[in-house]
């Protein structure tokens, strides 16, 4: 289904993942300048992103950039989030061009580094508050439920942000990935890392430790105040994404936020 939307348009589809279909929405440009930007959100988290996701996905396209957020299969382990990445990317392939920059929010950042380094190709990726060491970031995110999932039992939670059910086989996936060993196979692309200084679920050194195992070229924004869910320092964060698209890849700089 196609309408427009200010000076783009929007699409939504369902893609074909190894497991479901994933639904998505794709942003096009009015003056593409070849690029794709894949989004891949958190953990619990959602292809809207509480309307933030969108409204930084509307910017991207004003910039020229073909733009697709797309919907992980809820709650999957990481391995089965790499899969659906290489559907997602295997569509944009087919029908917006073979330019493809992931941006990965927390897990999905996880998820997006371990297929960057997969398939060897990609034309750049930006890592938003994205944990290298997943058993340190489930441990402070779960707390005494992580324990449990360690001793072989099952985890059922209902809190604000919907039911949680695990087995123990979601945190035992985390050893088929080494994070610094993925980011030390990306030699030659640009890499973006932004990161809250004051995230308590992905504390800032994971960050500072993955983006000093990365080869140039590569650029570390820290936001001031910053927590996990960039509630603070939104704009800030969102600006460093655009300003960094536009400086490896062109796009129309006039929808940059004022310094």
């Amino acid at each position: 289904m196609l309408w427009g939307h200010w000076n783009k348009t929007i699409m939504e589809c369902d893609i074909s993942g190894p497991q479901a279909r994933l639904p998505a929405v794709v942003h096009i440009p009015e003056k593409p300048v070849g690029y794709t930007v894949v989004c891949c959100h958190g953990f619990r988290g959602s292809k809207e992103g509480g309307g933030r996701a969108v409204k930084l996905a509307e910017r991207m396209a004003g910039l020229g950039f073909a733009v697709v957020r797309f919907a992980f299969t809820p709650l999957t382990c990481l391995s089965a989030q790499v899969a659906e990445i290489g559907a997602v990317v295997g569509w944009c392939r087919e029908n917006h061009g073979s330019q493809i920059i992931l941006l990965g929010r927390s897990m999905g950042g996880s998820a997006a580094l371990a297929f960057a380094a997969q398939a060897g190709w990609l034309a750049g990726l930006c890592l938003w508050a994205a944990p290298w060491n997943l058993a340190e970031t489930f441990r402070l995110a779960l707390g005494e439920g992580y324990d449990r999932l360690s001793r072989g039992e099952e985890l059922a939670v209902e809190d604000e942000y919907g039911k949680l059910r695990l087995t123990p086989r979601f945190i035992a996936d985390f050893a088929r990935h080494d994070a610094k060993a993925a980011i030390r196979a990306l030699a030659g692309i640009p890499i973006l890392f932004v990161h809250g200084q004051a995230d308590r679920i992905v504390p800032v050194k994971q960050a500072e430790e993955l983006f000093a195992a990365a080869s140039e070229p590569k650029e570390l924004v820290i936001i001031p105040g910053g927590d996990h869910q960039f509630l603070a320092g939104h704009e800030q964060a969102s600006g460093a994404v655009l300003g960094w698209l536009t400086r490896n890849y062109g796009g129309d700089g006039r929808d940059l936020p004022l310094p």
